[in-house]
């Protein structure tokens, strides 16, 4: 099971549940990019194991260019959204989702078929 996340969230207070769900699992979180060029700074130092991506960042602007970035590294990643209901693109796909809001539970769950994959 990945032990480094990276958090990709826009809404501070659920990047702060987020980030406190996983310490709670015994992950490190290596950061959190609450925009598209951050995610992106933090995609390229790659240390971390996997990640926790918003569909949409900054108003509403789709995270393709994360998910992308994501994927041409092998990094696995959870989608976590509160309405998404289709693929905005093929580096979305086959995608585990974990739905907001979210429980610990639903959490360490998601996070285990991360490492099925």
């Amino acid at each position: 099971m990945p032990k480094r996340i990276l958090v990709v969230e826009d809404d501070p207070l659920v990047a702060m549940m987020l980030e406190d769900a996983l310490g709670a699992l015994g992950h490190d979180i290596v950061g959190d990019a609450g925009d598209i060029a951050s995610a992106l700074r933090h995609i390229a130092t790659g240390e971390f194991d996997a990640a926790i991506v918003d569909v949409y960042l900054e108003s509403g602007l789709p995270c393709d260019a994360v998910a992308e970035a994501l994927a041409t590294r092998s990094i696995p990643f959870l989608v976590a959204t509160g309405g998404f209901v289709g693929q905005p693109g093929p580096c979305w796909n086959d995608r585990p989702i974990l739905a907001k809001p979210f429980t610990v539970d639903s959490l360490e769950a998601a996070l285990a078929s991360l490492a099925q994959q």
